[in-house]
């Protein structure tokens, strides 16, 4: 292997040992609403989304659902699936809103975060068949937003940082 694959693959696993972290230790920030997360791990999805490296952020979603999923015990149950619904439709969202060069990461993040509890709850809807399942909703959907701001607001303060750093670096 040639020295740019593996830089590549470092710099790949960095990131993966980032959202795998930052997904682990937002479970510990109390949330008044069972069920919801800052859903800060996204962050770096946007990021790659937003540096035109797709397939990187694809595995690196993929990647970090399923690390998760063995660490909190939840390979293959209702929520693992919760997971991979609402980060695929996020990821599909965000990866069509990002190529809008016009809109912001803090709009694509929004976009995202609302994609993402949908498909959250549209797995659970499939799961259970319960119509209770919808009610929850709309009190989600309006946090989703407002984490999705928080998000959008970090992913742009992380391309600034990186555009300096690499600036410095040539």
């Amino acid at each position: 292997m040639n020295r740019v694959k593996i830089n590549k693959i470092i710099i790949l696993a960095f990131y993966l040992a980032i959202s795998i972290i930052v997904s682990y230790v937002e479970t510990f920030i109390p949330i008044p609403i069972p069920g919801v997360k800052l859903g800060l791990a996204n962050v770096i999805i946007l990021f790659l989304l937003y540096e035109d490296n797709f397939y990187d952020a694809l595995l690196i979603l993929i990647g970090r659902i399923l690390i998760v999923s063995f660490i909190r015990g939840t390979f293959l149950n209702v929520t693992f699936f919760m997971s991979l619904g609402g980060g695929v439709a996020s990821y599909l969202a965000m990866l069509i809103f990002s190529k809008f060069k016009i809109l912001a990461a803090v709009t694509v993040s929004v976009i995202g975060s609302i994609f993402h509890v949908s498909g959250q709850i549209l797995v659970a809807y499939l799961y259970t068949s319960t119509i209770g399942v919808l009610y929850y909703y709309p009190i989600i959907l309006i946090l989703s937003i407002i984490t999705g701001i928080l998000s959008g607001i970090i992913c742009m303060a992380m391309r600034k940082r990186s555009k300096l750093l690499l600036g410095r670096l040539s």
